[in-house]
């Protein structure tokens, strides 16, 4: 039995992908998937829903973000749709993954805060909190953003900033690994030392792949990737730390069976981590 619990990540609409994951499952070599729900049409939201909900696999539901069109923060920034759409378009996103959660009996939603034009930092923060006072429930797990991603800047970059930007309504966390260290690297600052700060949170859910040495762009990378930079280390001792909080591997790889390589990769730094701490 593994003493990690450990994820891949599924669209809604990925049906190959939700093939591969069953099949990692039912090995015993990941114990939970995290569905991607992204806005559909009615009857293909129920279908593809309802087969989810068939594998009978644990799952965590992240819900749509700015790249599907929903953008908390700053609705109409990068959207030329009229505000009226964006508006309708949201909220029906937004049932759309309750509803999911629901079905699946998922206890963790992710939520991203969103993009913002620049200069509109503060704006932003407020627009977010309009946001939560409309869609708000306990499952919320609000998750750290990369500080930058193809030009344009994100909301909710380090612990303080989650913190500050939950208040009072949303208390669980996702912690991204990769968006914490290009953050660390776009601002300079110790990505070790903004690990720290995440003890402090009330981590429900870690996110895991891999950077580009000193880079600053999320690219979810591999983690054997040969110019992988991510400190591996400390990122596997901080699972290990906390063993019951799932991990989720997230990849844009078009190959569904990255999965299955990566799933072996994470094994055996959790195993090289166990050793050394054995024999320190």
């Amino acid at each position: 039995m593994i003493d990690h619990n450990l994820g891949g990540t599924v669209r809604l609409d990925d049906e190959e992908t939700l093939a591969l994951l069953a099949g990692l499952y039912d090995d015993g070599a990941i114990r939970h998937i995290q569905v991607q729900a992204v806005p559909l049409p009615r009857p293909v939201f129920r279908e593809r829903l309802d087969r989810v909900a068939a594998s009978g696999i644990p799952s965590v539901v992240h819900a749509p973000h700015h790249s599907h069109g929903v953008n908390p923060c700053a609705p109409a920034a990068y959207d030329d749709r009229p505000a009226k759409e964006i508006e309708e378009y949201i909220e029906e996103a937004m049932r759309q993954t309750l509803e999911a959660a629901d079905i699946l009996g998922a206890e963790t939603i992710v939520l991203h805060a969103g993009r913002f034009e620049p200069g509109g930092r503060l704006a932003a923060i407020e627009t977010f909190a309009h946001f939560l006072d409309r869609h708000n429930d306990p499952r919320f797990a609000l998750e750290n953003l990369p500080a930058v991603y193809a030009g344009y800047p994100l909301l909710g970059n380090t612990a303080g900033e989650l913190t500050a930007l939950a208040g009072e309504k949303i208390t669980r966390f996702c912690l991204d690994f990769p968006h914490l260290a290009c953050t660390a690297n776009h601002r300079r600052l110790s990505f070790l030392d903004e690990l720290e700060q995440f003890e402090e949170l009330n981590v429900a859910l870690h996110h895991l792949s891999n950077i580009r040495r000193g880079s600053i762009t999320d690219e979810h990378l591999e983690l054997d990737h040969p110019e992988g930079g991510l400190d591996l280390a400390a990122v596997v001792a901080r699972l290990r730390r906390h063993p019951t909080v799932p991990t989720t591997l997230e990849y844009k790889d078009d190959s569904v069976d990255v999965y299955t390589r990566q799933v072996r990769v994470f094994a055996g730094l959790w195993e090289d981590r166990a050793g050394s701490e054995a024999h320190p």
